[in-house]
This record gives C-alpha cells, sequence and structure tokens, in this order.
C-alpha cells in the first residue's frame, strides 16, 4: 500500500515520493493509527494479563483444558507465564510484535482445544483474541512505515 494512499496524501510523485503533502494531514492519520494501536494494544494485554495470571494461581476454570488434553499440570502454569510475559511484551513498542507472534501461537492451541474438545462456538473469543493480535502485528508494521515516510518527507524537505 502507498503512503500517500494511506493518509490521503496527494500531489506529484517524484521517485516514489509525495512532493505535496498536507503534513498536519499526515500528522493527524499517523496519531490517530497510533491511538487506535494503543487501545488495541491495551486491551489486549489486559486480557492475557489477567487470563495468565488465573493460569498462575490455579484457577481450576483455567486448568481443566490441559488435564482434558492429557497435558501434565506444569504445562498450564508454563502457559500462564507466556501469557503474562506476553502482555508485558504488549506494552513495549520494541517487543511488540514478538510478544503478539508468542501469543498468537498459545491462541492457536486456544483454538484447536475449542474446536476438538469442545463446541466449535466457545472458540469464538479465542478467534477474537487472534484477530486482534493480527492487528496489532499490522498497526505496527503500518505505523513504522508511515514514521518513515514522515521522517524521509522531512529530510526531502530540508534538501530543497
Amino acid at each position: 500500500m502507498r503512503f500517500s494512499s494511506l493518509c490521503g496524501a496527494k500531489g506529484q510523485s517524484i521517485n516514489g515520493l509525495v512532493a505535496e503533502v498536507d503534513t498536519q494531514k499526515l500528522f493527524l492519520c499517523a496519531n490517530t493509527l497510533n491511538r487506535a494501536a494503543a487501545t488495541v494494544t491495551l486491551a489486549l494485554s489486559i486480557v492475557f494479563f489477567i487470563s495468565g495470571f488465573a493460569k498462575l494461581f490455579g484457577v481450576p476454570m483455567f486448568h481443566v483444558p490441559f488435564t482434558l488434553m492429557n497435558l501434565p499440570t506444569g504445562f498450564g502454569y508454563v502457559i500462564g507465564l507466556m501469557e503474562v510475559i506476553g502482555a508485558l511484551g504488549l506494552c513495549l513498542r520494541d517487543y511488540r510484535v514478538l510478544s503478539a507472534s508468542g501469543l498468537l501461537a498459545i491462541m492457536m492451541g486456544a483454538i484447536y482445544f475449542h474446536f476438538n474438545y469442545e463446541a466449535s462456538m466457545n472458540a469464538l473469543p479465542a478467534l477474537s483474541l487472534s484477530a486482534g493480535l493480527f492487528l496489532v502485528i499490522k498497526l505496527d508494521e503500518i505505523i513504522e512505515r508511515l514514521v518513515q515516510f514522515q521522517r524521509q518527507l522531512v529530510l526531502n524537505r530540508s534538501a530543497f
């Protein structure tokens, strides 16, 4: 996707860059994307943080799936620890994509459990969380590219 179309920047293209850009509109777009990413990331962090601590504290409801799949008791505690670490990692910009990817792997296991051991409709929360994690990964990529585009735009303007 071209950044000129992402935030509605219009103008003549010179070497793949837009010559005339409404910088205020570009700043507003970047700000909106950052807020959306922060909101989704915070919501997911809270969910995984609570879920992870519930597993770490041995809440029976959160350990039943591991028992049904004949997994060792300690496996639930390991997953809980990974969820807590992943939730904290989502809050750190440098580790956001890595944490979202790790949590996505955990969600694939949850989806597998719900489809094979319960009614398929019970997989909807895990599917929703997976979609949110995909969104976090994609928004992080888009924001990174937008920031690079803004820097390049500022450098090109200072060169003239």
